[in-house]
């Protein structure tokens, strides 16, 4: 195709007569071609949207694209900016206009990341009739991951994202007054040249976005969870969908989750990826060219995935694969598919935290434990990771500095005489106690190497309620992996008490975090059968 129509803030009505507006591309000629629809907060001309979506791409591979700003964003209509609150419908108008354009073959499919791909399975769940399939990814499923995680605030991703959002929705609410509009700006952009510490640092953080002293100060635009939760919306969706996520993706677990929740002809491809790249680079390591969105297993771009399988579920042709599940095994740094997930030859296998400082398979020094001193005024800071930190970038990176630290304890293996596959859901359960009334809980699974190097491959909080002096079982979920342990390497297992500010700090007060006082916190873990890590491990293939 060596021509391109482009449309650009064509009108789109609402069924209450809000206007929102999109640009269509469209090959030149008559058609048809299937439509697919991409609806954005994040301004449908902005450059970056546009890389990240490539509508001229899909128009190459023979498909219309359509992308739309959201009610209340940029060029569109629609009052104040209520985070997912009015996309079920205005995603079902929209996909019944782009059935009815210039050129289109009638049938409509969606696609994009994050809130783009939340967008789209709230549309799905009102059943369109013209809409054939969604391709969402890196996109949540509940608010576990989005708006907290185990209990704790997702700080490092919330406060953000209302500061960002809010240039946009403030300029627009003081649009008739450019004085006020001035002051809030300007106080907008002191809170983002500060989110690498006083934006993050102030208190309390509030349980909830609303209750945010930023976000109420300036009323920012805040997630309405509630509409937001795939869980509640999926059971209505009838249509194929392509999952795509990445291990160091801050929704990693609601893809996955989403997946194993849906339906036979559904995908799932995971990459080692965080939220804002697919580069093969994830922080201090890389892993290699077959590892990059732009070249998928030296392939296809994750975009020409994405628009060939639209295309071909849209069109109703070509035959579907029985792997549905596709996975890059970190370590290995290799692709491999599989019929489904979880893998069902995948085993179990606990590693107990030990008194000498060894995870092993076999429990011991019963009775034995381990203390140290978590102070919220220097809490331990956030490296890599599944992070959406504007200032520290995802991924895996060495751990060493960080465990060095007073606040941490860790648990090692000797080193491995074989290779160990680790593929799927990690959970911790850690017996500990604390003289503290509310206190948090991280665990961190990490592959030290030979050098003695130690990088991060999961993790996981968990916000609990304590009685004072005594012990308590406490599970931490680190969602999931794959990683391939090098024979050599050793598995290692760290505890402490905060990762900030991905997480926001417990301040071991009665109610955690709605006050801005803090007390220090003397943490213990009990050792022995009660106290391990339970890791899906899967028999190891021969790896080059």
């Amino acid at each position: 195709m060596h021509e391109i129509e482009i449309e650009l803030n064509v009108p789109v009505a609402m069924r209450d007569g809000t206007v929102l507006r999109a640009d269509v591309y469209r090959p030149a000629g008559d058609g048809p071609w299937p439509v697919i629809v991409a609806r954005t907060p994040y301004d449908k001309s902005d450059p970056y949207v546009n890389m990240l979506l490539d509508p001229l791409l899909a128009v190459r591979l023979g498909l219309i694209a359509v992308i739309q700003d959201v009610r209340g964003r940029f060029a569109s209509e629609g009052g104040e900016f209520v985070p997912f609150a009015s996309e079920a419908q205005d995603g079902a108008d929209t996909v019944a206009w782009a059935a009815s354009i210039k050129g289109s073959s009638g049938r409509v499919g969606m696609w994009g990341p994050s809130y783009l791909g939340n967008v789209q399975w709230q549309a799905a769940a009102q059943r369109p009739p013209a809409l054939g399939a969604i391709a969402p990814s890196t996109t949540f499923r509940t608010g576990d991951g989005l708006s907290t995680r185990g209990g704790a605030r997702e700080l490092g991703l919330c406060r953000p994202w209302s500061v960002y959002a809010g240039f946009d929705a403030l300029a627009r609410r003081h649009a008739d007054d450019g004085g006020a509009a001035e002051r809030v700006l300007e106080e907008l952009i002191t809170a983002a040249d500060g989110l690498p510490g006083p934006t993050y640092d102030e208190l309390p953080t509030g349980t909830v976005a609303e209750k945010d002293p930023l976000v109420a100060r300036l009323g920012l635009p805040t997630f309405d969870v509630a509409a937001a939760d795939v869980s509640r919306h999926q059971l209505s969706v009838d249509v194929p969908v392509l999952n795509i996520g990445g291990w160091f993706d801050v929704f990693l677990q609601g893809t996955i989750d989403n997946f194993v929740n849906g339906g036979p002809e559904d995908r799932l491809i995971i990459g080692p990826w965080n939220h804002m790249s697919s580069a093969p680079q994830q922080g201090d390591l890389n892993f290699g060219c077959a590892g990059s969105g732009a070249a998928v297993d030296l392939g296809p771009s994750l975009n020409s995935l994405t628009f060939e399988w639209l295309r071909a579920q849209l069109s109703q042709v070509g035959a579907q694969e029985d792997r549905r599940v596709k996975i890059f095994t970190m370590g290995a740094n290799r692709w491999r598919s599989e019929p489904t997930w979880p893998l069902e030859r995948a085993e179990p296998k606990r590693f107990f935290l030990l008194a000498n400082g060894l995870a092993d398979e076999v429990p011991s020094g019963l009775g034995a434990a381990l203390s140290f001193v978590y102070d919220p005024a220097r809490p331990v800071p956030t490296l890599g990771g599944c992070t959406l930190l504007d200032h520290r970038p995802a991924g895996t990176f060495d751990q060493s500095a960080i465990e060095r630290r007073d606040d941490v304890v860790a648990f090692t293996t000797d080193p491995l005489s074989e290779d160990v596959e680790v593929t799927g859901r990690v959970k911790a359960t850690i017996q500990v106690s604390t003289d503290a009334p509310t206190t948090d809980w991280v665990v961190r699974l990490c592959d030290v190497h030979p050098d003695g190097a130690s990088y991060n491959v999961c993790d996981g909080i968990t916000r609990v309620s304590s009685t004072p002096g005594e012990a308590q079982s406490v599970e931490v979920d680190l969602w999931s992996t794959s990683m391939l342990f090098r024979a050599g390497h050793r598995i290692r297992i760290d505890v402490t008490s905060s990762s900030y500010p991905r997480w926001d700090r417990n301040l071991n007060t009665p109610d955690g975090f709605e006050t801005g006082e803090m007390s220090v916190a003397h943490q213990t873990v009990h050792l022995g059968t009660d106290s391990y890590v339970t890791l899906p491990v899967v028999p190891v293939a021969a790896h080059a």
